[in-house]
């Protein structure tokens, strides 16, 4: 059994999917073999690409390197900060995903190219992407 650091809480989450998450993040996937998952949230469903978290912070600070924003200095001390000091991503409070497409339940669709989502809001998940109408 895997351990799972506290303020993690594994009763509100599947420990599977943290172990997927873990396996993504030490071994991610080669260009075109994506781990397909399809979340549900109490207000919406989210189909994606699982990425490591250090993938998507990579896409953040290139962001806003475009965007001319110098994302060098030192967090505030807010708290906000989700990762560790040497670029770790620290405990598994949430979940990166790339090539998403996000259905609200009127069935409104928005896709975004990266999403990240907090574990804690997930009630259910599983492996593949949901045929979305529309999509």
């Amino acid at each position: 059994m895997t351990a799972v650091e506290p303020g993690v809480a594994p009763k509100v989450t599947d420990n599977k999917l943290h172990l997927v998450i873990e396996a993504v993040e030490a071994n991610p996937p080669s260009p075109g073999r994506a781990v397909d998952v399809t979340l549900y949230l109490p207000s919406a469903s989210i189909t994606g690409s699982i990425e490591p978290c250090w993938f998507y912070d990579q896409k953040v600070l290139h962001y806003l390197q475009t965007v001319g924003i110098d994302h060098r200095h030192e967090p505030a001390g807010n708290g906000l900060d989700a990762g560790g000091s040497d670029g770790t991503c620290g405990s598994h409070q949430y979940v990166h995903l790339s090539n998403v497409v996000y259905r609200e339940i009127n069935g409104d669709l928005a896709r975004h190219d990266e999403l990240r989502v907090k574990l804690a809001d997930i009630t259910a998940w599983t492996f593949g992407r949901a045929e979305h109408k529309g999509a």
